[in-house]
């Protein structure tokens, strides 16, 4: 098995971000993204999209994600954050300014071998949200119930290139406070891409 990058570079990365990606490159073979998609959603937040640009009519790429590390929800000004098993829920005046902070906080490494997106946030942003920002008329009565914005932050994905026939297992490393925990670092986030590839190739 070949995982990307290798230490020596994985190592130098973590000086100066808190995530490192850690993949393997795989040939799809006979394996479509929805049933990719299937075999990795545990019935909790999951997401699958395509990339189409222009007039394409198939995009090159379709990313997959399940279980995100950490979700963040807002209804009006109220927001809930939940990480693991801690759920902190709080009262802000934009909830966008709590997203953009989380997001701004996280520095990613990138390779250029790697598809636009190896992990991050992805959600939605209501047509209310315009409310945080504009004064306008009270809102019609909330007949659905759903929250305004809702984003997860995903630390593991599943890439199709339906150009070159492969698939990117990607798991992102958190880089350790301290030097000297690279290797664990680094040898957990293998782990994460292992347990992805097989469950992959399980009906």
């Amino acid at each position: 098995m070949v995982y990307y990058p290798d230490f020596e570079t994985f190592r130098r990365l973590c000086q100066g971000h808190d995530l490192v990606p850690v993949y393997r490159r795989l040939l799809s073979d006979t394996m479509t993204p929805v049933t990719a998609f299937h075999r990795l959603d545990d019935g909790g937040s999951a997401c699958l999209f395509e990339s189409v640009i222009g007039g394409e009519k198939v995009g090159r790429y379709s990313f997959l994600a399940a279980g995100p590390f950490m979700q963040l929800l807002a209804s009006g000004h109220e927001v809930t954050v939940m990480e693991g098993d801690v759920t902190e829920q709080f009262s802000s005046p934009d909830p966008l300014e709590s997203l953009r902070g989380r997001v701004k906080r996280v520095r990613a490494a990138h390779f250029p071998e790697l598809p636009p997106f190896a992990g991050g946030a992805v959600g939605y942003v209501g047509y209310d949200v315009v409310r945080y920002i504009e004064h306008l008329p009270h809102a019609p009565e909330d007949d659905r119930h759903l929250p305004d914005l809702a984003f997860g932050f995903f630390d593991r994905m599943v890439v199709f290139d339906n150009v070159s026939k492969t698939m990117f297992v990607i798991a992102m490393a958190r880089a350790p406070d301290r030097p000297g925990g690279e290797m664990a670092a680094y040898e957990a986030a293998q782990r994460r891409v292992d347990a992805m590839v097989d469950r992959l190739a399980t009906p």
